[in-house]
């Protein structure tokens, strides 16, 4: 469950002050929620992550306003509440703090919300720059776009409301990495070509391995088949390798999730269909990428080229 501030940051701000100088004491109830911001390790006693020892820092020692709020604005910015809030409601006229709770309420964050949490969140997210928000109308703007920003979060939300959008974030996801992008997603159809042609840059990547079930009806038509031929082509000439292969259902029956991973990242992300038709759900990253990797290649030598399944063409 994730744990949504339940009070003004001022309390937040004295236990940060309290772990600082290394007194603990009376810090208990607000320990949990400054875990989540990462801004406190897991420890006993709890003590400062480094992101929290930039922001004490900043706010007790040096007195730099403009510091602290960069530092709790870069905290925020990895919490998935604040991520959804910013990325869905980015651009909308006329959001207000209701539009907040259909958001959080909507990506899976409704257990246990309060209006009062909303409240506090909102007053957070203002404070670090990351909206504006009117407590007397209720009206949010967003005013740090992560859409532009340079790097992919660390969650990225998919909503029906951002067709549009949740295109354009797959793309920018499969951009991640280099080296060889691996995609594991049993149900995996044609409609992602197009955005793995956008995305591959043959700088960037030398070989993309698609692995799935081999699903007949959708599979197996002839537009299918020459659109596969058509990318393996292109892509070759980016001096890309593209390779598609489909296994028996029952020796990857214990696997449910999907995963993009390349040589430095993973997510695990939801099937192509729902991205495409705008399931809510999320692309999150992984901190298991090696060992994905490893349960990747065990199935890859296990698979058949989907070619020699159709029965035409060499297998890559």
């Amino acid at each position: 469950m994730t744990l949504l501030p339940s009070k003004a940051w001022g309390s937040y701000d004295a236990a940060i002050k309290s772990l600082g100088q290394l007194r603990p004491a009376g810090t208990e109830a607000d320990v949990p929620f400054l875990l989540q911001l990462g801004i406190v390790l897991r420890e006993d006693p709890p003590r400062l992550s480094e992101l929290g020892r930039r922001y004490f820092d900043a706010r007790f020692i040096h007195g730099d306003e403009a510091a602290t709020t960069q530092a709790l604005q870069d905290a925020l910015l990895l919490f998935p509440p604040v991520i959804a809030v910013a990325q869905i409601l980015d651009g909308v006229a006329g959001a207000t703090r209701s539009s907040v709770e259909s958001v959080l309420r909507s990506q899976g964050f409704g257990e246990g919300l309060t209006d009062r949490k909303i409240g506090s969140l909102l007053a957070l997210m203002d404070r670090a720059g990351i909206i504006r928000y009117t407590r007397g109308t209720g009206g949010i703007e967003v005013l740090t776009h992560i859409a532009t920003a340079a790097e992919v979060p660390s969650s990225v939300f998919i909503s029906p409301d951002t067709p549009f959008g949740n295109r354009v974030w797959l793309r920018r996801v499969l951009e991640e990495g280099g080296g060889t992008l691996r995609w594991l997603d049993k149900h995996f159809t044609s409609a992602a070509f197009e955005v793995l042609w956008e995305a591959i840059d043959g700088h960037k990547f030398r070989e993309v391995r698609i692995l799935s079930l081999h699903l007949v009806d959708i599979h197996d038509g002839r537009k299918v088949k020459r659109d596969y031929g058509n990318l393996v082509a292109e892509l070759a000439n980016r001096g890309v390798r593209l390779a598609w292969r489909v296994i028996e259902s029952t020796k990857i029956r214990d696997t449910h999730d999907r995963w993009v991973i390349t040589d430095t990242t993973a997510r695990n992300i939801p099937n192509v269909n729902a991205i495409f038709s705008g399931q809510h759900s999320e692309l999150n990253q992984s901190e298991q990428r090696d060992a994905l990797e490893t349960l990747f290649e065990s199935y890859w030598q296990q698979a058949e080229d989907i070619a020699a399944v159709w029965g035409g063409g060499q297998p890559n």
